[in-house]
């Protein structure tokens, strides 16, 4: 895994938002605005975790789930959820490791990837 953490939502302030917090927190981000785009960037690198929004177009938050499961490299990369519909349960389903609502609180965004990616310093390690 790698020291950036991937945000994947189809909604540019979202994404914004939670990489503008992350990164203030010394965490590295990349975006994607849709599954098929963040595959493609899981190409090169796997991130120390993905933020995922599960509804999006061109690819779904669900699709991408679909394509790290048969990615070996990418079998215990940390996903977060981020979901406005409730999908909490969803996300316990399929292994999530962490499910934040939206709309997006920022401290929620922050407690979360530091409790599952570790301290800035300690993920940009890996």
């Amino acid at each position: 895994m790698s020291n950036f953490i991937l945000v994947v939502d189809d909604d540019a302030s979202h994404r914004t938002l939670i990489c503008d917090a992350l990164q203030e927190m010394g965490y590295a981000t990349i975006e994607a605005k849709n599954g098929r785009e963040a595959l493609d960037l899981l190409e090169d690198d796997i991130p120390g975790a993905v933020l995922l929004d599960l509804r999006m177009p061109v690819m779904s938050g669900w699709g991408l789930l679909d394509a790290l499961k048969k990615m070996p490299r990418a079998r215990n990369l940390p996903i977060i959820i981020i979901s406005g519909y409730g999908f909490e349960w969803e996300a316990e389903l399929v292994g999530a490791a962490g499910y934040i609502s939206k709309p997006v609180d920022l401290d929620k965004v922050r407690t979360t990837v530091q409790q599952i990616v570790g301290p800035p310093e300690v993920a940009m390690v890996h």
